[in-house]
């Protein structure tokens, strides 16, 4: 959290993540309990699976938006 990008480049390079097809992202969401989620991101597909357990207490819609990203 806070950290530079330069450390998060030198503890994240080696895993040429921007090489694979499918990306996998923990998110914190700040909350009363430190509640975390899981999105699986399918790039070829321009496809994002939320998996969150608490989904149903309370809603991503106030918190998402959708817009198109460009052909990388």
């Amino acid at each position: 959290y806070n950290a530079p990008d330069d450390v998060l480049w030198r503890n994240m390079s080696w895993t040429s993540y921007w090489t694979k097809e499918v990306w996998i992202l923990p998110i914190h969401r700040p909350s009363d309990v430190g509640h975390w989620v899981l999105c699986i991101i399918h790039l070829r597909s321009k496809e994002l699976h939320l998996f969150d357990s608490f989904a149903e207490r309370k809603p991503w819609k106030s918190d998402t938006k959708v817009r198109e990203l460009p052909l990388i």
